[in-house]
């Protein structure tokens, strides 16, 4: 998979993961970002999304506190890296059963990279879950 546009910041946000996850994260890694995967799939509300993606990209503390995770993510100090790539996988249980919820989850996704488009950075969310499920959110830029 070529991946180029993984390193365009001005592209990178929220996106549903339209690829073979291992492709796209070896194009990621090939581009000297970061990947993260996160598994979703137990996750009933965004405090609960927060614990499980702040103990996947190491938080300081990954208690779950919904304002500490929204500001760590701006932060990242801890992983420094030229961007990151975050793979929520198995998020359609969190995505359809508590649509409220995954939609305030996203929106903190999509600030922390509109945040770290500012500073240069790619900060990348796709959103993956059973082959043919659609999460609702844009197909990633290229495949």
């Amino acid at each position: 998979m070529k991946a180029d546009w993984l390193k365009d910041a001005a592209k990178a946000g929220v996106f549903h993961l339209s690829a073979d996850a291992r492709e796209l994260a070896g194009a990621a890694a090939a581009s000297g970002l970061m990947v993260i995967y996160v598994d979703i799939g137990h996750a009933h509300d965004k405090e609960h999304f927060a614990e499980h993606v702040a103990e996947a990209m190491r938080f300081p503390d990954p208690s779950g506190d919904w304002s500490a995770f929204a500001i760590g993510l701006k932060d990242l100090a801890w992983m420094p890296s030229k961007g990151w790539v975050v793979i929520l996988e198995k998020s359609k249980h969190f995505a359809g059963g508590h649509g409220h919820e995954f939609k305030d989850a996203m929106a903190a996704m999509s600030a922390a990279a509109d945040h770290w488009r500012a500073q240069g950075k790619p900060f990348w969310t796709f959103i993956g879950g059973p082959e043919g499920w659609k999460s609702g959110w844009p197909d990633m830029p290229s495949a």
